[in-house]
C-alpha cells in the first residue's frame, strides 16, 4: 500500500510538471513528503485515504472526459461543479490535516490534467452571452438606466434596476463597455450584476495566473455561490478534494446541519444563507483561503481573527446586520474585492486605507452620511459603489483616487454635483441618479474618458454645453428630470449609442441629433413631442425607438428608411394611421401602438414577416384583415379594448401564436378553426359577450391560461377535461348556477378563480375539489358559501386561499394541514372561532380575518394580522378550556345519581358491556366510576377541542333531563367566557 502511494505521488509530479501553463502549482508543503512521515495515525486512516483517493481519481476522470469540451468550452458544466462540490467531503478537520501530506496521491490521472490544460485555450475570454442576459422589466428609479449593472453589486435595489454595462475585462485587467449588450436591457435593470450569472460560465482558467487575479471578482455570483469557481475546479481540486471543515470546538456556535456545508478547496468557503450570527472559528484556520462568501446571514460583528486570513482576496458579507468593520481588516493586504452592501454601517474604519490591493468596493444600502476618509487613500480602487446611502457631499481629497473607473452614487441626498468628480481622469462610468441635483458644472468637460453617464431622477432644468464636449460618451441617461431643450451641440457626441430622455418636458427634438449617426437606442417616452426631426432617416444604426406617451398624431414615413429598426414603441399618442411604408423595415420584431386612435388594422404591418410581438390594444379596430395571416412568425398579439364583434377566423391562421389577448371586446362566439392554433398557451377573453363556455376552446391542447371572466357563461361542458395542461382558469363574474364539477377533472390546474363579485353567487363547493391536487391559488370570494369542504386539506400545494365576503361560519379542521399556505383571506364572513391548529401553518404570512364576529380569538387580537399573536391566543385559550373541562367533569361526576348513571353512560355512546364494567368495578365509589367513564369518553373524542367537548356534554346533560346540572355547567361556561385573559 505504501508503494502504491509512492508511485501515485511520482506520477502526479510528472503530470503537474507538464501542465504548468494552465494550472497553479501544487503548494510546496503539499507536494513534500511530510504527509508520509507521521500524519496518518492508524492503518485504518491510511486505508481510508487510499480508497478515497482511488475512487475520486476515477470519478474525476470520467467527469472531465464526458462533461468538458476541451477545445472551446466557455464554462464547466453545472453537473461537474455539483459533483466536485458534494462528492468528496472528508469527515473532520483532523482528517483534512492528515491527508494534506497525501495530496499528491489524490490527484486525477494524467488524462484529467491534460483535459484541464486544454481548457486554458478555450476560456481566455468571458462568454459574450453572459453580457446579453435579458434582465427584463426594471422599474425606473435612481439605479435604473446605468450600465455598471454587472459590475456594481450583487444587491438589487428595491424598485431600482438597470442592466447595462456588464463589465468586460480585457487582457490588461481593465473594464470595457461591451459593444453587443442588449440595449433594451440596458435601460431597465441596474445593480443586478452579480446575482443571476452562472459562476461556471465566468471564471476562466487563465485567472489562476496572478496577472489575471484582479479580474475575477466582476464575474462572481454572490447570490448563487453554491457552485465552485472554475479556477478551483481546474487547479486546486486536483490536489485536495472537497473537505468538510468540522471542528468539535465550534459545536456551540454553528449547528450540525451547517457543518457539512463549510466546504473549501484550499481557496474558497461558501456560507451563503446559513443563518449564521458569527463566522465559525474553524474558517480562520484555513490559511490558504482566498474567497469567503457570507452573504444573507445574521452577522452583526466580525471577529478579530478575520485578520488571520492574510491570503484572502475576495470577501462578500452582503445582506447581514453589520454595524462596524474590525480594525483587523487592515491585515488583509491581498484583498481585492470587498462587498459589504445591505448592512447597517454608518462609517468605515480608517484601517481600510491600508488595503493597497483593493480594486472593487461595494458599500451600497448602508447608513453612511459622510464620504469615508479611508477611501481617499485607496489609489488602486477602480470600482466604488456607495449607492443608497445618505451622502450629501464629497470631499475634495477624493481627487487622489486617480484609478477610479466606475462610480455609483445613486439614491443619496446630493444637492450639488460634486466638482471633484470632474477631476477623476480615468472615470468611464458614472451613475448619480436618484439625487437632488439641479445643474451640472462647466467642469464636466474634464471627464474626457467618460463613456456612460446616468443622472435619472434628479431635478435638472438645463444641460450645459460643456456636457457635449465629452466626445467619448456612449450612453447618456437623463430620465425623470425637468429638461425642456436638447442643445444643438449634441451632434458632437459622435460615439453616442444610447440616449434616454424619458419623462421630461421636451416638445421638440433638435435636428442636430440626427448627426449622431451611431445612435442605436432613442428613448423619448413621457414627453410632449409632436413630431420627429426631419432627418431621422440618417440614424442608420437605430434599432429601438420609444415615442410612448407623447402628443404625436402621425408617424412620419421617413421612419421606413431606417433599415436596422427592430423595436417601435408609440403607445399613448393620438395616431390615426400608420404609413404603409413601414413594411420596408424588415428587421422589426416588436411594435407597440396601443392606446392610439387607429380605426383600421395597419396593413403595412402585415408585410413584417419577422414581427413577433404586436400590441394594438386600446384602439377602435372593428375588423381583422385577411393579410394578417402573412405575419407568419407572430407569437404575441394584443387586441384588447377594441371594437371587435367576433373572433376572426383570420386570427386562426397565426399558427405560431403563443399569447392572444382579445379581452374587453364584443365577441360572442369562437370559430372552429381555433384548433389550428396548436401552440397557443395564453388566451384572454374576459369582458366579452360569451353566454356559454366555447367547446371549440377544448381543442387547444397547449392552452395553459384561459380567462373567461366577466362574461355570461352559464355552464361548463364536459369536454373541458381535454385541456390537459391548463394551469390558470378564471371564470369569475359568470352566471354559473352552481360550482361546475367538471373543473375538478383538470388535474394540472394550479390557479382557479371564481370570484363572483358581479355574477351569480355560489352556495356550495363540491367535495371533488380535493382532486385538484396541483392547485396553488384558489379564489372563491364574493359568493354565498356557508362552509368550506373538509377535502380542502387534500390541496397540499395550496399557497393562497381567498374566500372573503361569504357566509362561512366555521373553518374545517383540515385547513390546518395546508403546510404551504402563505396567504389566507377570510374577511367579511361569519366566523366565530378559529381552529386551534393554525400553528401548523408555518408558511402563513398574510392573513385577514377582519369583519367577522369572532369570539375566539376576539377581533382585537386579529386586527394586527399577526399569526404569532393569534396562535398564542388560541394556545392559551385551549389551555384554559382544558382546565375548565376538567372542572366540569368533576362537577358532573359529583352530581350524577346512581339512578341516572346507566342512562347517562348510554348518552355518552357507551355500549352495555362497557357500562357493566364501570358498574361492577367495586374498587371505585360512584363518583369515581362516573369520572372514569367521562375520562374514557374524553380520550375517544380527541378530535374535538375542549370547548367543543363542553358543548357536547351540555347536550348530553340536557338529553338525560338533569336540568339543574345542565344549568350549572352552562353558568360556568358563560362566566369563563366573560373573563378576558
Amino acid at each position: 500500500m505504501s508503494e502504491n502511494l509512492s508511485t501515485n505521488g511520482k506520477e502526479e509530479d510528472e503530470v503537474t510538471a507538464g501542465n504548468t501553463e494552465g494550472l497553479n502549482k501544487i503548494p510546496k508543503e503539499v507536494s513534500e513528503s511530510d504527509g508520509r512521515k507521521d500524519s496518518l495515525q492508524s492503518i485504518e486512516n491510511l486505508e481510508m485515504a487510499e480508497k478515497s483517493s482511488a475512487t475520486r481519481s476515477l470519478e474525476k476522470k470520467d467527469e472531465l472526459i464526458t462533461g468538458l469540451n476541451t477545445k472551446g468550452l466557455k464554462g464547466i458544466p453545472h453537473e461537474v461543479l455539483e459533483a466536485d462540490a458534494s462528492k468528496d467531503i472528508l469527515q473532520t478537520f483532523e482528517i483534512l490535516k492528515m491527508t494534506e501530506g497525501l495530496s499528491t496521491s489524490m490527484s486525477p490521472e494524467k488524462e484529467d490534467v491534460e483535459n484541464t490544460a486544454d481548457l486554458n485555450d478555450g476560456m481566455m475570454e468571458l462568454p459574450q452571452e453572459v453580457f446579453e442576459t435579458d434582465a427584463k422589466r426594471g422599474t425606473l428609479q435612481s439605479v435604473e438606466n446605468f450600465e455598471i449593472a454587472e459590475v456594481f453589486s450583487t444587491s438589487e435595489l428595491p424598485e431600482k434596476k438597470s442592466d447595462e454595462f456588464p463589465a468586460v475585462l480585457n487582457a490588461e485587467g481593465l473594464m470595457e463597455i461591451p459593444q453587443k449588450v442588449s440595449e433594451r436591457d440596458v435601460e431597465k435593470d441596474m445593480l443586478h450584476s452579480l446575482e443571476n450569472l452562472d459562476v461556471s460560465q465566468k471564471l476562466s482558467t487563465s485567472m489562476l495566473q496572478e496577472t489575471r487575479d484582479d479580474e475575477i471578482t466582476t464575474d462572481l455570483n454572490a447570490e448563487e455561490l453554491n457552485q465552485i469557481p472554475q479556477e478551483l475546479v481546474e487547479g486546486d481540486a486536483k490536489s485536495n478534494q472537497l473537505q468538510s471543515v468540522v471542528n468539535p470546538e465550534i459545536g456551540e456556535k454553528i449547528s450540525t446541519h451547517i457543518l457539512p456545508q463549510v466546504k473549501h478547496e484550499e481557496f474558497m468557503v461558501n456560507l451563503h444563507a446559513k443563518g449564521l450570527r458569527e463566522i465559525p472559528q474553524v474558517v480562520f484556520e484555513i490559511q490558504t483561503l482566498k474567497y469567503l462568501y457570507l452573504n444573507n446571514n445574521e452577522i452583526k460583528t466580525l471577529h478579530k481573527n478575520l485578520g488571520n486570513l492574510t491570503n484572502l482576496e475576495i470577501l462578500f458579507i452582503e445582506r447581514n446586520g453589520l454595524i462596524a468593520l474590525p480594525p483587523e481588516i487592515s491585515l488583509l493586504h491581498k484583498l481585492r474585492v470587498l462587498n459589504i452592501s445591505h448592512n447597517q454601517l454608518s462609517c468605515l474604519p480608517k484601517e481600510l486605507s491600508t488595503l493597497v490591493n483593493i480594486k472593487q468596493l461595494f458599500v451600497s444600502h448602508n447608513n453612511i452620511e459622510e464620504f469615508p476618509a479611508a477611501l481617499e487613500s485607496l489609489e488602486t480602487l477602480e470600482l466604488l459603489d456607495l449607492s443608497v446611502n445618505n451622502l450629501k457631499t464629497l470631499p475634495e481629497n477624493m481627487v487622489s483616487m486617480k484609478n477610479l473607473r466606475v462610480l455609483n452614487l445613486d439614491s443619496n441626498q446630493i444637492l450639488i454635483f460634486p466638482k471633484v468628480l470632474c477631476y477623476l481622469p480615468n472615470l468611464i462610468k458614472l451613475s448619480i441618479s436618484g439625487n437632488l441635483i439641479q445643474s451640472l458644472p462647466k467642469d464636466i468637460k474634464e471627464l474626457r474618458s467618460l463613456q456612460a453617464l446616468s443622472m435619472n431622477h434628479n431635478k435638472l432644468i438645463f444641460l450645459p454645453v460643456q456636457l457635449f464636449q465629452l466626445t467619448q460618451l456612449q450612453k447618456l441617461r437623463l430620465d425623470d428630470n425637468k429638461l425642456k431643450v436638447l442643445s444643438d451641440k449634441v451632434e458632437n457626441l459622435q460615439e453616442l449609442r444610447v440616449l434616454s430622455l424619458a419623462n421630461n418636458l421636451f416638445k421638440n427634438i433638435t435636428e442636430n441629433l440626427c448627426n449622431c449617426t451611431m445612435l442605436e437606442r432613442l428613448i423619448l417616452c413621457g414627453n410632449q413631442v409632436t413630431q420627429l426631426p426631419n432627418r431621422m432617416h440618417r440614424l442608420k444604426h437605430l434599432r429601438e425607438l420609444d415615442l410612448s406617451r407623447n402628443q404625436m398624431d402621425k408617424l412620419d414615413e421617413q421612419i421606413s428608411r431606417i433599415k436596422d429598426l427592430s423595436i417601435i414603441e408609440a403607445s399613448g399618442n393620438a395616431l390615426t394611421c400608420i404609413p404603409v411604408e413601414i413594411k420596408n423595415c424588415i428587421q422589426i420584431t416588436k411594435v407597440d401602438l396601443s392606446y392610439n386612435k387607429l380605426s383600421q388594422f395597419p396593413v403595412g404591418l402585415c408585410a413584417l414577416v419577422g414581427l413577433k410581438i404586436l400590441n394594438l390594444s386600446g384602439n377602435y379596430i372593428s375588423e381583422i384583415i385577411t393579410e394578417i395571416s402573412f405575419i407568419e412568425n407572430l407569437e404575441h398579439l394584443e387586441l384588447s379594448r377594441n371594437k371587435l364583434s367576433s373572433f376572426s377566423a383570420h386570427l386562426c391562421r397565426l399558427t405560431k401564436l403563443i399569447y392572444l389577448d382579445l379581452s374587453e371586446n364584443e365577441i360572442n362566439s369562437i370559430p372552429k378553426m381555433v384548433s389550428n392554433m396548436k401552440y397557443l398557451q395564453v388566451l384572454l377573453l374576459y369582458h366579452n359577450k360569451l353566454v356559454s363556455f366555447p367547446r371549440e376552446l377544448c381543442d387547444l391542447k397547449s392552452l395553459q391560461t384561459l380567462d373567461l371572466s366577466e362574461n355570461q357563461i352559464q355552464y361548463i361542458p364536459s369536454d373541458i377535461c381535454n385541456l390537459q395542461v391548463i394551469k390558470d382558469l378564471n371564470l369569475s363574474s359568470s352566471q354559473l348556477v352552481s360550482f361546475p364539477s367538471e373543473i375538478c377533472h383538470l388535474s394540472s390546474l394550479e390557479k382557479l378563480k371564481l370570484c363572483q363579485i358581479n355574477g351569480l353567487k355560489l352556495t356550495k363547493l363540491p367535495e371533488e375539489l380535493s382532486k385538484l391536487t396541483c392547485l396553488r391559488e384558489l379564489d372563491i370570494s364574493h359568493n354565498a358559501l356557508k362552509e368550506i369542504p373538509e377535502g380542502i386539506g387534500e390541496l397540499k400545494h395550496l399557497v393562497s386561499l381567498t374566500a372573503n365576503n361569504n357566509y362561512i361560519n366555521q373553518l374545517p379542521k383540515s385547513v390546518t394541514s395546508l403546510s404551504d399556505l402563505q396567504q389566507l383571506n377570510l374577511s367579511g364572513n361569519q366566523l366565530i372561532c378559529l381552529p386551534s391548529g393554525l400553528h401548523h401553518l408555518q408558511s402563513l404570512k398574510d392573513i385577514n380575518f377582519d369583519e367577522n364576529p369572532l369570539i375566539r380569538p376576539p377581533q382585537e387580537v386579529c386586527k394586527g394580522k399577526q399569526l404569532y399573536t393569534i396562535v398564542r391566543y388560541l394556545e392559551s385559550a385551549d389551555e384554559r378550556d382544558g382546565k375548565i373541562l376538567q372542572k366540569i367533569l368533576k362537577i358532573i361526576a359529583g352530581n350524577v345519581s346512581f339512578e341516572n348513571f346507566e342512562f347517562f353512560c348510554q348518552k355518552l355512546q357507551f355500549n352495555n358491556a362497557e357500562i357493566k364494567s364501570f358498574e361492577n368495578n367495586r374498587s371505585l365509589v360512584l363518583e369515581e366510576k362516573i369520572l372514569q367513564a367521562l375520562e374514557r369518553w374524553k380520550s375517544e373524542n380527541q378530535a374535538l377541542t375542549p370547548a367543543e367537548m363542553i358543548d357536547q356534554l351540555i347536550r348530553v346533560l340536557t338529553m338525560t333531563g338533569m336540568h339543574y346540572l345542565t344549568n350549572k355547567v352552562k353558568a360556568l361556561k358563560l362566566y369563563t367566557q366573560s373573563v378576558k385573559f
